[in-house]
């Protein structure tokens, strides 16, 4: 009895570990201004919560600057109450975030974030606080939800600064998809030769031209998960992915 006893507190510790995991949701909203895109992108995991707030404004020559802001926080029910790495609100000007608790809405099958800012109100001309809803990623995210799930999650070994990934191609539109956590400012050289690498940003931005060969921006302009999508070119095969980061 005391070994059957045993197994099945064994038994109930794996089960509610396994529920535990089962809780990890990662969510997406995105809202389009004046001055440029607005994304939240944050994961929960049981009542805590993580992520980022991305601000995407373009200047006169049209150039796009992104600055991204940490936070974490807590749900309860539909509500999110966050705080920001360094109490460092997000730099939404000309508006201002007003409240640091959100609210989750859903109706029927699309979901949306409700933040409250202070922001001029072009009809009356005047400056007002009132809630901004932003809408779900999903809709225009769906091709990323799926190579997400499917991609190979990038770790250096103690003390590496890169790492490499052979893989094989059956066909020429088979994609292969990795994700690497990355900070703004880091730099991050991706080797595919023999294939098209493109990429998207931790907001779930689809990422500029694709590549060939060699993937090696400027410094990072956000923190978070990069989804690399590497597929072959011209003709299916075995491929080695290289991953370096060089500071």
């Amino acid at each position: 009895m005391k070994k059957l006893s045993v197994i099945y507190l064994v038994c109930i510790f794996w089960g509610a570990g396994s529920l535990a995991n089962a809780q990890s949701v990662s969510k997406c909203f995105r809202a389009d201004w004046l001055q440029g895109e607005r994304t939240v992108n944050f994961t929960i995991e049981g009542s805590e919560v993580t992520g980022t707030f991305s601000v995407v404004d373009a200047d006169d020559a049209n150039l796009q600057h992104v600055a991204t802001y940490e936070f974490s926080g807590t749900l309860k029910g539909n509500i999110l109450t966050v705080a920001f790495v360094g109490d460092r609100p997000p730099d939404v000007a000309p508006s201002e975030m007003k409240s640091l608790i959100w609210t989750l809405s859903k109706s029927g099958s699309k979901e949306s974030l409700r933040i409250k800012f202070r922001g001029k109100n072009y009809q009356t001309n005047r400056y007002e606080v009132r809630f901004a809803d932003f809408e779900s990623c999903d809709g225009g995210t769906s091709g990323y939800a799926a190579l997400a799930s499917s991609a190979k999650r990038v770790q250096f070994a103690a003390g590496a600064n890169s790492a490499s990934f052979p893989v094989s191609f059956k066909t020429k539109s088979e994609r292969k998809s990795f994700l690497l956590n990355m900070k703004a400012g880091q730099r991050l050289e991706v080797e595919a030769i023999g294939c098209t690498i493109t990429f998207y940003y931790p907001d779930k931005r689809e990422g500029e031209e694709p590549s060939i060969d060699t993937w090696s921006p400027d410094a990072l302009t956000q923190s978070g998960d990069y989804l690399f999508v590497i597929t072959p070119a011209p003709y299916p095969g075995k491929r080695t992915i290289n991953f370096k980061v060089t500071n």
